[in-house]
C-alpha cells in the first residue's frame, strides 16, 4: 500500500497538483486506508492528473477499480482499493469542502 501511496502522490506532483492531502481513513472504513485529496487550477489539468495517476499505477502494475469523472468534470474520483483519490478543480474543491467532513481524521501534507 505504501508504494501504491508513493505513486499516486508523485503522479499528482508530476501534473503540478496543489494542496495534496492525505488522510487516515481507516477508522471510518476498514477496507479504505487512505483518502488523497489534491486540486488543478483548471478542469484540463484536474484531468491531467487523474489521468497521470491512473497511467502511473498501470506501469506500476497496478490497477485502478473505477474512475469517476472525465475531461469536463471539476471533481474526478479514482477508487484504487485501499486508496480513494479526490481531484478537484480549485473552485469545486471549495464548494464542497471535504476536509471539514474529514476533520477529526489524522492527516498529513504531501510536500516535495
Amino acid at each position: 500500500m505504501k508504494e501504491k501511496l508513493e505513486i499516486i502522490l508523485k503522479a499528482i506532483d508530476e501534473k503540478k497538483g496543489e494542496d495534496i492531502l492525505i488522510y487516515a481513513f481507516s477508522q471510518l472504513n476498514p477496507s479504505v486506508d487512505k483518502v488523497v485529496i489534491a486540486s488543478g487550477s483548471n478542469v484540463r489539468q484536474t484531468f491531467a492528473i487523474a489521468d497521470n495517476v491512473r497511467d502511473r499505477l498501470a506501469e506500476a502494475g497496478m490497477r485502478i477499480n473505477h474512475m469517476e469523472g472525465n475531461r469536463d468534470s471539476r471533481w474526478i474520483l479514482i477508487d484504487a482499493d485501499e486508496i480513494i483519490v479526490h481531484i478537484f478543480e480549485q473552485k469545486e474543491r471549495n464548494v464542497y469542502h471535504l476536509e471539514k467532513l474529514y476533520a477529526d481524521l489524522p492527516v498529513s501534507r504531501y510536500d516535495v
